[in-house]
């Protein structure tokens, strides 16, 4: 639809969609008296991926991208054959930059270099390559991992979608940040918030013959974010295209408001808008379909009359599902509801929607009930990029992210502090991981100069609206959250406003505040969440209070430190109402930099692990490097290091224990670097010990090393070469940990636990060889021709007789050839800031990562990896042809 502006405070401006004609026509996008297009609220959920392709299409390739700030750009007419193609999902800040060196502000000599900005014409300026990390132009610093944010456009040229009376829609799934679109030289609309999904009507502005020219703005500039963002249109986007009358965005509801394993009830909820010129009337048929695909159900609303100009009409049916398969993290089942609207007979639009048959109980005396079972909570907080591909976000990206954090023991994902993409929340469905749906990490109070609390006053219903209505058929997401540690001094109002329009919309799910508990127990927050939440409060420290003084309330804590895994664990084990623990963080990602540091202590401090007391200097050195009130060390760290999991899926440390304080293994052995005489390491804050499962370490014979036995069991003991050794005698854990000092040997070291004098498991260790080869594996096993396909190749060095050297740093050479492309490299290392783009890496711990993405065609894809005196590795991987868009 379109609007005609109001002036609202006499200068002369309109504020139209957000933005002001002003401005509008300073960044080249209008004439004096046109209207513009405002935005609906939000992206559509799954339903419409689930869609046939004839009425949602990918929206993705065939993009043009400049780096900078060109006047005119949003104009059909402006010049942009000199722009750099791309297929979209595309994050600048994680690619390599440079220095324009042509006059004209055009394209430098080599094609493949951005503009970072308009160069002096009075100065020649050869290009110079920066980045991705880059302390002299990075506005965030550390907060951001160094890296370049800036303004950037995107144009495309495309045809209008044939067929009379279609409707065209154009919906964005995430644009990071403050874009600007036009259509034909139309500005359609302004939308802030770099996480949310935000759609237009392209159908008034659309040319009826010849071709149609979309521009994008996006204004990434300033300091706005406590993490790594990314720029750009990082998500996907979408053309839907239907006839006038049609279910518009978001516009089915499925709820289960009767769950019983002989008899479940299926409500669904259908919008029908009619866009056309003339009144009309239609009705809804719905069918439900089982996991297998088989209709159990069809439910037909009688006829409405439909007004034109974009009224809307609602039909609720419900239809039973007998004997329903439950969904649930052991059997994520996901039924079907397909919603048919017909009109005279004919079947005019078709909306399909995976949702599950399960039911929730969150209160003070069970904590959480999932179908009436008991759910402990084993969470992790993540961000949303993808290390080496920085914030794109593709479908594989997601899924392999949920498969790899389920095998390290999570049931659970926070999505801090942020609306996920749509296709994260599809694989936790589909896999059976439990989420916390964030919205928000501010509010009206800012934590940076330029973050979305200079949008929120105006922006954050719209915002909140297309979340919920986005996401609340997702059986995944079992809890809400209204925004993280806010600091607000209006916090009851503000959030008794926000949770009045989310109960509006969803009262299937219990809200919550991220850390709104943390302080006492008679924080305002209390006054409209349903699940008080605390932030590091590590055995119940002032979090036992709190729900004495609500004991009607389940409690959680949306945050813990990786070095209280045991503490927080227990403290949920023992008390019902403690739903679990989401530990910060569950995956390494970019920025907070250097948070995870390993600290280290004057030798002979003593130090309990999780004890946060234990340092006096440490409240001092935590302080040090302060960019947003948060932590890190400097440059060259660039990434948080604090996960469970590292930055390309690989297990840290304290993995290892957590599998062992949840039970998921009877024993783990890791050996601690050694460290500079004087000090040890110690486990506070965020940062957990450095060590690896390794018996292979450059030190003299005899060198103590510091050893770490993780069990559930009751006492340990260490083993060299099948004989005891001086230090390994039995010892009883603590906090599932025994920690023993042992003289370093070469040889077989293991590990043996025990509990009630019978042995439960033991694990070894083995001294390997010299790096001899390189060896490539592989997650998947073959690739299809959809760009939204990955395969994520991990290189190894191994000795002679194939077996992985723990510690190895070698420089990695990658050469792709076929039906293929490499689209990032990477390892783990907190502190490399070598190029995610280029075919090279070094291994840190032995092993470094390929991502491969398939052409779009058929075929063979070959990765081959080469280092200096090793033998090389080759991977040769089938690309199928996708029967997806």
């Amino acid at each position: 639809m379109t609007t005609t502006g109001e002036d609202r405070d006499g200068d002369g401006t309109t504020e139209l969609g957000g933005v002001t004609r002003r401005r509008a026509l300073q960044l080249g996008a209008i004439a004096a008296g046109a209207t513009l297009a405002q935005p609906t609220a939000a992206a559509a959920n799954d339903q419409s991926a689930a869609s046939s392709s004839r009425r949602e299409r990918s929206f993705d390739e065939g993009w043009l991208f400049r780096l900078g700030d060109p006047t005119g750009a949003g104009t059909p007419s402006f010049d942009d054959t000199s722009w750099r193609p791309l297929d979209l999902p595309h994050d600048w800040s994680i690619e390599d930059l440079s220095y324009a060196g042509s006059p004209d502000g055009g394209a430098t000599s080599d094609p493949s270099l951005l503009m970072l900005k308009d160069p002096d014409p009075t100065l020649p300026q050869p290009p110079q390559v920066i980045g991705p990390f880059d302390t002299q132009h990075s506005q965030n610093g550390g907060s951001t991992g160094y890296t370049v944010g800036g303004i950037a456009w995107y144009r495309k040229h495309f045809t209008t979608p044939t067929g009379e009376g279609r409707h065209t829609e154009l919906r964005f799934d995430g644009v990071y940040q403050n874009a600007d679109v036009w259509l034909n030289g139309v500005h359609l609309g302004f939308h802030p918030y770099g996480y949310t999904g935000f759609a237009y009507d392209l159908t008034p502005h659309l040319a009826p013959t010849g071709p149609n020219v979309l521009a994008v703005r996006v204004d990434n500039s300033g300091r706005n974010s406590r993490w790594y963002s990314g720029s750009g249109i990082y998500r996907h986007t979408w053309l839907t295209v239907t006839g006038a009358v049609r279910i518009p965005l978001w516009g089915v509801h499925v709820t289960t408001p009767v769950v019983d394993k002989g008899r479940s009830l299926a409500r669904v909820e259908v919008s029908v808008a009619n866009l056309g010129t003339r009144p009309t009337s239609a009705h809804v048929r719905v069918t439900v379909l089982d996991p297998d695909g088989n209709a159990v159900g069809v439910r037909q609303a009688p006829a409405q009359a439909i007004a034109s100009g974009g009224a809307t009409a609602v039909s609720s049916l419900d239809v039973d599902v007998e004997r329903p398969a439950l969904w649930s993290p052991r059997s994520p089942n996901l039924y079907t509801a397909r919603a048919e609207v017909v009109v005279r007979g004919q079947v005019v639009d078709t909306v399909t929607t995976r949702f599950g048959i399960r039911s929730l109980v969150w209160n003070g005396q069970v904590g959480f009930l999932l179908n009436d079972e008991p759910v402990k909570i084993v969470g992790g907080c993540v961000h949303h990029d993808h290390g080496p591909l920085g914030a794109v976000a593709l479908d594989r990206s997601e899924e392999r992210r949920v498969e790899i954090l389920q095998e390290a023991g999570f049931n659970a994902l926070r999505t801090a502090h942020n609306p996920p993409t749509p296709a994260l929340l599809d694989a936790c469905d589909r896999l059976g991981m439990l989420v916390m749906d964030e919205f928000f990490d501010m509010w009206d109070t800012g934590k940076n100069p330029d973050d979305y609390s200079v949008y929120f006053a105006e922006w954050w219903e719209r915002d909140l609206t297309g979340t919920v209505l986005r996401d609340r058929n997702h059986p995944s997401v079992v809890i809400w959250s209204l925004g993280n540690e806010i600091t607000d001094a209006t916090n009851g109002v503000r959030g008794a406003q926000l949770a009045a329009r989310l109960r509006s919309l969803d009262r299937t799910r219990p809200i919550t505040l991220g850390g709104g508990s943390t302080f006492s127990a008679d924080d305002p927050s209390w006054s409209y969440v349903d699940v008080g939440d605390v932030h590091y409060n590590a055995n119940g420290k002032g979090y036992g209070p709190m729900h004495d003084a609500h004991p009607e309330r389940a409690m959680t804590q949306s945050e813990g430190f990786p070095a209280t895994i045991h503490q927080d664990t227990t403290f949920v084990n023992d008390n019902a109402w403690a739903v679990g623990s989401w530990v910060w963080a569950a995956w390494d990602y970019l920025g907070e930099s250097g948070i995870g540091k390993t600290p280290m202590a004057p030798e002979g401090t003593a130090a309990g692990i999780g004890d946060q007391s234990v340092m006096p200097g440490w409240s001092i050195a935590r302080t040090l490097h302060h960019s947003w009130g948060g932590f890190g060390y400097p440059y060259p760290y660039f990434q948080g290091n604090c996960g469970d999991i590292d930055l390309i899926g690989s297990r840290k440390p304290q993995n290892h224990w957590r599998a062992a304080v949840s039970g998921l293994s009877p024993v783990e052995l890791l050996v601690e670097r050694p460290t500079l005489p004087g000090t040890e390491q110690v486990a506070v804050w965020w940062g957990y010990f450095d060590e690896l499962p390794s018996w292979t370490w450059d030190v003299e014979p005899g060198h103590p090393m510091t050893v770490h036995v993780y069990t559930p069991g009751d006492s340990a003991r260490l083993l060299l070469d099948g004989a005891e050794l001086p230090g390994g005698s039995a010892t009883t854990p603590e906090r599932a940990m025994a920690t023993f000092t042992v003289p370093y040997a070469q040889g077989e070291l293991t590990a043996v636990a025990s509990r009630d004098g019978r042995e439960i498991g033991r694990t070894t260790l083995t001294t390997v060889g010299a790096p001899a080869a390189l060896r490539l594996v592989s997650d998947v096993p073959h690739l299809t021709t959809s760009r939204d396909d990955l395969a994520h190749v991990r290189v190894e060095v191994v000795d002679g007789r194939g077996r992985l050297v723990p510690d190895a740093t070698v420089p990695v050479t990658f050469r792709v050839a076929g039906a293929g492309e490499l689209a990032a490299v990477g390892n783990g290392n907190p502190h490399n800031v070598d190029s995610f783009r280029q075919p090279r890496r070094h291994t840190w711990h032995g092993r470094a990562l390929a991502i491969l993405r398939p052409a779009r065609r058929p075929g063979r894809v070959t990765l081959t990896a080469s280092a200096p005196g090793l033998r090389s590795a080759t991977s040769v991987l089938t690309v199928r042809q996708s029967r997806g868009r």
